[in-house]
């Protein structure tokens, strides 16, 4: 069982609702002293580099999060922090030379000011691994108070950065992408110190992780190919078939839309770990995931348009009728979310591949063909239908789980 759960549930909630917050201040922001083309050039170079990130993990880090997760030897586990280590090295390095290819033919195909220039951010792609890779390894740790610090503390550094800054001096696009993504790497290496990497491990442990990779972590990288990094083509596609503002409406609405995650997402990190010895999702945890679901939309309703003029102002007005939409799409998500948590703690990487490959179809098929004819209305229909296929998929593979748990 896991120590102290309450507290630790407190503690997550608490801070994933403060780094929400700070992240709106953040989106306001930026998005008030970028304007909306230099917001959507910022969120085209984010998508790029998070495309990119997608691409060379290779299912290592779910891996090493599960391992970590089922291991009680602390001489182990540092172990497999320091082989963790080692691997993010080579995929950033990998990462960042594809990023690099990105920005030379980049200029060829988007209709973006941005010309070759965006090279000087290859850095942001190793930044976006090691932030990922963080929050699974520390989720295998339960270091649950690590991990709140982790997602709340840069962003708070870099806001009240920032903003002091622009009392000075504009804030523009490089200023932005430097500070924030400078103070999320400063971080991940002081958290990957902390956790004390031994780096003299033997044979025995990569053979360990590459069948744990084989079966398990593998499967989901694949399915996360399928699903979330095809997930990024709309930024591309948005910014190919239209320009870049509609990308940061696009984006800017996905970022509005996020806090309906949190409530199944936080539940299903807080027990990953206890999932793994656990028969079936605690009832409660379904049912007080339901309920906090339902009790935000009804918020998220009334206050989405409102909330736009006032903090966004009206040229970003288009951004709350996007959402209104798409919020239907995080709602489907985020309970099948939970109950990827549970299979993926159940080891069943093949189950999240083959989900995440549904999704992955509708993701190609509707951010080209239907972004291309339907425009952002299109990029909108994509997300509902790929998010409404994952969550059916989830609850039929967690029903024909638990009845063969039960045989």
């Amino acid at each position: 069982m896991v120590k102290n759960i309450g507290g630790k549930i407190v503690t997550m909630y608490g801070a994933t609702l403060l780094t929400i917050s700070i992240g709106f201040l953040i989106s306001i922001f930026n998005s008030r002293v970028l304007g909306p083309e230099g917001f959507g050039d910022f969120k085209f170079i984010e998508t790029a580099a998070r495309f990119i990130a997608s691409l060379v993990s290779l299912g290592f880090f779910i891996s090493i999060t599960r391992l970590l997760a089922m291991n009680d030897d602390k001489a182990k586990e540092r172990k497999y922090i320091g082989l963790f280590t080692i691997i993010f090295g080579i995929a950033s390095i990998i990462g960042i030379l594809l990023y690099l290819v990105f920005s030379f033919i980049e200029p060829y195909f988007f209709k973006t000011e941005l010309g070759t220039s965006i090279y000087r951010y290859f850095f942001i792609v190793l930044v976006i691994i090691g932030h990922f890779a963080l929050q699974e390894i520390l989720k295998g740790l339960h270091k649950i108070y690590t991990l709140s610090y982790f997602g709340t503390l840069p962003l708070l550094i870099y806001l009240v950065f920032v903003y002091t800054l622009n009392q000075f001096i504009p804030v523009d696009l490089d200023i932005v992408l430097f500070a924030y993504y400078g103070i999320l790497l400063l971080f991940i290496i002081i958290v990957i110190s902390r956790l004390k990497p031994n780096f003299k491990f033997k044979k025995v442990l990569v053979q360990e992780l590459l069948i744990e990779n084989k079966y398990n972590g593998r499967p989901i990288y694949f399915g996360s190919l399928a699903g979330v990094a095809t997930g990024h083509i709309a930024g591309l596609s948005i910014s190919y078939f239209m320009n870049n503002t509609q990308v940061g409406f696009f984006m800017l609405a996905l970022t509005v839309c996020g806090p309906l995650l949190i409530i199944p997402s936080v539940l299903g990190t807080i027990y990953f770990k206890e999932f793994v010895s656990l028969n079936s999702i605690p009832s409660k945890v379904i049912y007080f995931s339901a309920a906090g679901t339902v009790l935000a939309l009804v918020f998220f309703y009334l206050l989405i348009e409102w909330a736009i003029i006032t903090f966004y102002t009206e040229a970003y007005l288009p951004v709350s009728n996007i959402a209104k939409y798409l919020i239907i799409a995080f709602i489907f998500h985020g309970f099948g979310d939970l109950i990827n948590r549970f299979l993926g703690a159940k080891g069943k990487g093949k189950l999240l591949r083959n989900a995440a490959f549904l999704v992955g179809i509708v993701n190609v098929f509707g951010y080209t063909l239907l972004v291309k004819y339907f425009n952002i209305n299109g990029a909108i229909t994509t997300k509902i239908f790929a998010s409404f296929l994952y969550l059916v998929a989830m609850i039929f593979y967690y029903v024909n789980f638990i009845k063969k748990s039960n045989v």
